[in-house]
């Protein structure tokens, strides 16, 4: 099959073997998958990542990424072609998705990650190998761009969660990329009377503006602090940085009220500096958010399906598996939101 494969910091169309599916296991062709950020971040930043990774304790990553070929790709929707022994029950022609992770006893927490092994191939390629246990049926009649969505929404439900926002509060988002705007669209699902976005680039101040946020800002111009004061009469108690590059952080602690919460869902990829005082004299809780959980996953996509979250507005764009390495490079320009690889 064709796929897109990382080797160090390139990237190249390539043939690669059609994986087989074991036992519980399913193949699946690769209806629509989402380019994501930290696929942005692992062709240019794998070595900090695997660094990072050890530093946690973490055994997601595979250290062999470095220098073996891998296929990425977790942001997927798919149908069955195939079934391995134990898994005869999703039949060829199913439209699927899953929390992308395998079921893999060889590994030393019981999973892979789909889309950062070197061993399974991820969805940027024809073909997805996926544990038949994790599979969810997706909703008939929702197209397969907005499918492939799910998983960045359910990223923005479990921030939304995590920051346990109260009757009457309001929100600052910082950063109004893939993930920003998840945030915005289920804090104001979750009835959050007046959430302000913030964000340099103008084509994802006018996307923010039509997923609902009450108020816009272009932090170049308007001090971002005085105009949720002046919209809403308070200091924000909870902000979201959803930006992921150094200093956001910092400004984050200084714009949440006294007592506030700082969400942290960018993923900054170098070293930060904070002045730990702010946090201190402000009594701040900081609160570092990982993904979601299956339970969360399923909650994404069955809003997608009945339409109470709509998240097409984001796909800006699809590409196909020869279009994607230059994709990759287009999305260093925030003129795009959410670009869809259609293999």
């Amino acid at each position: 099959m064709r796929a897109m494969v990382l080797r160090g910091k390139a990237l190249a169309i390539e043939d690669v073997e059609v994986p087989k599916p074991g036992p519980m296991q399913v193949l699946a062709k690769v209806l629509a998958c989402g380019i994501c950020g930290s696929d942005l971040h692992a062709a240019k930043y794998m070595d900090d990542m695997i660094t990072a990774s050890r530093l946690s304790g973490s055994v997601a990553w595979d250290s062999r990424a470095e220098t073996a070929a891998m296929v990425m790709g977790h942001e997927f929707v798919a149908e069955v072609v195939e079934a391995g022994p134990g898994a005869e029950s999703w039949t060829p022609g199913t439209r699927v998705t899953s929390v992308p992770v395998l079921i893999d006893p060889s590994s030393p927490n019981g999973m892979t990650a789909i889309g950062y092994s070197t061993v399974y191939p991820g969805a940027y390629g024809q073909y997805v190998l996926m544990s038949g246990p994790m599979l969810l049926r997706v909703p008939d009649g929702l197209a397969d761009t907005t499918a492939a969505t799910t998983e960045p929404c359910a990223v923005g439900l479990h921030a939304v969660r995590q920051a346990e926002m109260k009757p009457g509060e309001s929100a600052i988002v910082m950063g109004a990329g893939p993930i920003g705007l998840m945030t915005l669209i289920w804090l104001k699902k979750e009835g959050v009377a007046h959430v302000t976005v913030s964000d340099y680039a103008p084509t994802r101040r006018e996307l923010a503006a039509k997923l609902g946020a009450d108020l816009v800002v272009d932090p170049a111009k308007d001090d971002l602090a005085a105009v949720h004061l002046a919209a809403t009469g308070a200091a924000a108690p909870a902000v979201f940085e959803c930006v992921g590059v150094e200093g956001t952080l910092h400004q984050a602690m200084q714009l949440v009220e006294r007592g506030g919460r700082v969400i942290v869902v960018g993923v900054c990829m170098k070293e930060d500096r904070i002045y730990p005082m702010v946090g201190i004299n402000k009594q701040l809780t900081l609160k570092f958010v990982l993904g979601y959980t299956p339970v969360e996953y399923a909650e994404a996509l069955a809003a997608l399906g009945d339409r109470s979250v709509d998240t097409s507005l984001m796909v800006t764009r699809t590409v196909s598996l020869d279009e994607l390495p230059a994709a990759f490079e287009a999305l260093a320009d925030p003129h795009d939101c959410k670009v869809v690889l259609v293999p």
